[in-house]
């Protein structure tokens, strides 16, 4: 505990003294902006700039009342600026000093065309209009080197969590886009990590609504968060990127380019990495697209381009591939407590990998929205994936006397490749003002897979009892294909009844096969087994047909719908049929959404769906190329019904750039399918499945961030709670799951970052998870505290440290600490700054190590993996120069004033 309040006490220090030397001086500026008629005005951007380069020191919009205040920066002379969209901008030079300064009313006057026009070239930092807020770049102090992931970072109301997910005003992003138009695809970790800073105009937050609705005009209550990239002038029509390489001790480096060449119909932009530092820059990594961890030791290359053509306004064509290889070595060590209603016994294992693999991604997308009331998107992908696996483990079992009882030695190799695809085409015909229009989609996707396994295992039984002692070694191959079929076609009509009143038909015919074939072969101390070969066939066929009111208004969306689902499934076994069954179900769903005011809205789900079991969970081919874990289907299983719930309140301050976000999520199962296992008395595990009971789940998510104006200072809190009750049935007795999570974190920055950019946080993670079988309980806790530093010691010198530490601590293992400490010093130089040498060393401390702590439905397990220890590396980034061989004329802007007369 002491350990603990030492660390929360220096985070309380170095957050005073930055404040300190930052924002040690309260000064304000308040007034009011009003119309012509002297009415309030909402949503004006009041903001404060540094005269020398129009960078943001203070920010603020008004209320419904008009008014503002700005406070927390020192006295000094500031370029004071208000702005509204349709109105003359307003700006002038003012100077703060110890009191508070009252402006009183200040009065925009609506823009007009007039022959003689002033116009502020100043930048405008922050625009709000509608279901946008603009960042402009210019406001943000950034370094020729930083990319688009360092700009946002220093934005207010947007975050950029660890794992790389991006958030704004408190919700999730869903996609970035360049200039309005699709980048690789959507995947972010390339525009963020790839794109450079100084190519970027603007950053917009938008509120997108649905296709469906953009095109059709009924609002379904549906939107999503997404960031538009916004290029410079000079970028839309030149080339722009940088170049860069580094080298470390330990023999590791990094190289990296990204060059982009645009023009006014064309976007060709090209990327390429290569290194040893665990640093993939993309997704495409991960078969299921996820974010992939930092452990092991991994060296990948990757290049890729992306091609976007526009026809005219918005009519746009887009293609981009990626390429990727990744070498993976992994050593970890884990310890696992396992337990069924009787008894208990433990197992450790060590394991050594290495995975390499090479894939090839193509999209492409062709969206047409250029005619009023019509919307046709045609987009597909196709993926291949091949790997080559090597991996060498010993796993031992320890009886309750914590004995050595059983070992297995096993080496298993693997060659597969992955293949899959998709297509998806849809139109959409608005028919008229009133709200008639009609939909069509149809989608297809494939999958061919092919594994090719092999396994050398030495296993060793009642090692305790010498007189009992038996040895099985077995030799195994795996041969296995599995192909994937699925394809959907749906037609929709929606037809008003009175104006803001609609019903609509919706119907859908969907087909999905798995063919799957298999070829296993067996020899058990040199006796042939005999061999497992089968060809299953898996489908099912669903026909659809829904009903559904609309209740659509400006601010009030209803949407009531009743579906009939008529599902028939099938499964055969070499041509011989062992499954035909066909389900008709009903389901209800019902969401209303509700939008009090700009940036406040509430929504309201329900949803009842029908889940079908995997052809894994139904197959009744016994899988036993692992000895120890022999696992069957139960081809007798029927479907899950699950009723959905969700509540989500998002909030958005204008005024103070504060954010609230809620969400809550119920989740009941009936009729569920749980696993059932069984374990002998060689610790071999058999499983299946079986429907019992119910199961339920919840989870809640709460977030608040707001700035403290009187010291500059950011806040944003989050938590998170995931409970869940679930039954599974071991060695033929119930064993009632209850498992509660909580996650609470709290992280400190300062507004201005124009010199100092510092960052504290804390985050805390529980978890108690109970067993009926033997009262059996696991609670664990981890604690995570880190800072961020950087600090611009001149316009060409820059120096950064995070320092990251965690702490784990289980009722079932030892406390582990986990502390790294990086650091870096930048220096700009060459013309235009745009060369950047880097000096950084990693892991200081030399303390790195993967931590990996589960509990599952009958047991614990603590893993540690082996990473990166420390190095240090020099890298040189160069950013080419436009073919124009003109840049903008300030990097940082202006703050002048110029006339300009109309013809």
């Amino acid at each position: 505990m002491k350990e603990i309040k030492s660390k929360v006490n220096l985070a309380i220090v170095l957050l005073v003294v930055f404040s300190s030397i930052q924002f040690g001086f309260a000064q304000k500026v308040k007034g009011i902006v009003l119309d012509e008629d002297k009415l309030p005005l909402e949503f004006v951007s009041v903001a404060l700039l540094r005269p020398s380069d129009s960078l943001l020191i203070k920010y603020t919009s008004t209320g419904q009342d008009g008014k503002f205040d700005l406070s927390g920066f020192k006295e000094g002379e500031y370029m004071f600026q208000v702005y509204l969209m349709t109105y003359e901008a307003n700006q002038t030079k003012i100077k703060v000093g110890k009191s508070s300064k009252d402006l009183g009313s200040i009065i925009l006057m609506k823009k007009l065309n007039k022959l003689n026009e002033i116009v502020i070239n100043a930048v405008v930092p922050i625009k709000i209009k509608q279901d946008t807020v603009a960042f402009s770049a210019k406001a943000f102090k950034v370094k020729k080197d930083d990319n688009v992931e360092d700009l946002i970072k220093k934005l207010p109301g947007i975050e950029i969590a660890a794992d790389g997910t991006v958030s704004a005003q408190g919700e999730s992003v869903t996609k970035i886009l360049v200039d309005g138009k699709e980048f690789f695809n959507n995947d972010m970790s390339i525009a963020l990590k790839n794109l450079t800073a100084g190519a970027i105009k603007s950053v917009q937050v938008i509120d997108e609504k649905s296709d469906d609705a953009r095109t059709t005009g009924v609002k379904d209550g549906e939107q999503n968060k997404i960031l538009n990239l916004v290029l410079k002038e000079d970028k839309k029509t030149g080339y722009f990127g940088k170049v860069g390489v580094g080298l470390g001790t330990d023999n590791r480096y990094a190289t990296n380019a990204d060059i982009n060449r645009f023009s006014s119909k064309t976007q060709m932009a090209v990327f390429g990495k290569l290194n040893n530092t665990n640093n993939t820059g993309a997704t495409v990594f991960r078969r299921d697209g996820s974010r992939g961890g930092n452990s092991g030791f991994l060296t990948t290359g990757t290049a890729g381009g992306n091609y976007n053509y526009e026809f005219k306004k918005d009519y746009n064509f887009n293609i981009d591939y990626h390429f990727g290889s990744s070498d993976r070595e992994e050593e970890e060590t884990s310890k696992r407590t396992q337990f069924t209603n009787d008894a208990s016994f433990s197992t450790a294992r060590e394991n050594t990998s290495q995975s390499i693999s090479k894939n090839h991604n193509i999209n492409f997308s062709l969206r047409d929205r250029s005619k009023k009331g019509k919307y046709l998107e045609f987009r597909g992908g196709f993926k291949n994936d091949s790997r080559e696996s090597d991996r060498n483990s010993s796993t031992v079992f320890f009886d309750e006397s914590d004995k050595e009882d059983t070992s297995s030695k096993r080496i298993t190799s693997s060659e597969d490749s992955r293949n899959s695809g998709n297509l998806a085409l849809s139109y959409t015909n608005k028919l008229n003002e009133n709200g008639r229009n009609l939909k069509i989609e149809s989608k297809l996707s494939f999958s061919d897979n092919t594994d090719m396994n092999f396994q050398n295992s030495l296993n060793k039984f009642n090692i305790s009892d010498p007189t009992n002692t038996t040895e099985s070694k077995e030799i195994s191959t795996r041969d296995e294909e599995n192909k994937s079929l699925n394809a959907q076609v749906s037609f929709r009509y929606m037809e008003p009844i009175v104006k803001g009143h609609l019903i609509s038909f919706y119907s859908s015919i969907r087909n999905a096969g798995n063919d799957e074939n298999l070829d296993q072969r067996k020899t058990i101390n040199e006796v042939v087994q005999n061999p497992l070969v089968y060809d299953l066939d898996y489908d099912k066929k669903t026909y659809l047909n829904q009903l559904s009111y609309r209740l659509s208004k400006e601010k009030l969306q209803i949407n009531l719908s009743g579906t009939l689902e008529t599902t028939q499934q099938t499964l055969e076994v070499d041509n011989v049929s062992n499954l035909n069954k066909k389900y008709n179900n009903i389901l209800p769903r019902a969401s209303v959404s509700y939008e009090f005011h700009k940036g406040k809205r509430i929504r309201l789900r329900y949803n009842k769906n029908i889940s079908f079991a995997s052809a894994r969970q139904i197959t009744p081919i016994v899988n036993d190329f692992n000895p120890l874990y022999v696992s069957v289907g139960n081809i007798g299983l029927t479907p899950e019904e699950k009723s959905d719930y969700s509540l989500l309140y998002y909030s958005h301050g204008f005024k103070k750039a504060s954010s609230f976000f809620s969400y809550i999520s119920y989740t009941n199962t009936d009729n569920a399918i749980i696993s059932k296992r069984s374990i002998d008395d060689t610790y071999v595990q058999h499983s299946t499945y079986e429907n019992f009971g119910s199961k339920s789940s919840f989870r809640g998510r709460l977030g608040f961030s707001k700035t403290i104006s009187a010291i500059g200072v950011r806040y944003n809190f989050r938590s998170g709670a995931n409970f869940s009750d679930y039954t599974t049935i071991i060695d033929d007795v119930y064993n009632e799951t209850d498992s509660k999570s909580w996650d609470v974190g709290l992280s400190l920055s300062n507004e201005n970052k124009n010199k100092l950019d510092v960052t504290l946080g804390a985050n805390y993670n529980f978890n108690k998870t109970t067993y009926s079988l033997q009262g059996k309980d696991r609670d664990y806790f981890k604690q995570n505290y880190y800072t961020k530093f950087e600090w611009d010691l001149s316009n060409s010198i820059t120096f950064n440290s995070q320092f990251d530490y965690s702490l784990f601590t289980d009722n079932n293992y030892d406390s582990q600490t986990v502390p790294i400490w990086n650091t870096a010093v930048e220096y700009a130089f060459l013309a235009g700054k745009r060369g950047n040498l880097k000096f950084q060393v990693f892991d200081m401390l030399n303390k790195n190590l993967g931590i990996v702590r589960t509990s599952s439905e009958n047991y614990f397990e603590e893993t540690f993996k082996k990473s990166l220890g420390t190095y240090g590396m020099l890298s040189f980034t160069y950013n080419l120069k436009p073919p124009s061989g003109k840049g903008s004329k300030r990097d940082m802007g202006t703050g002048s004033r110029s006339r300009r007369r109309r013809h």
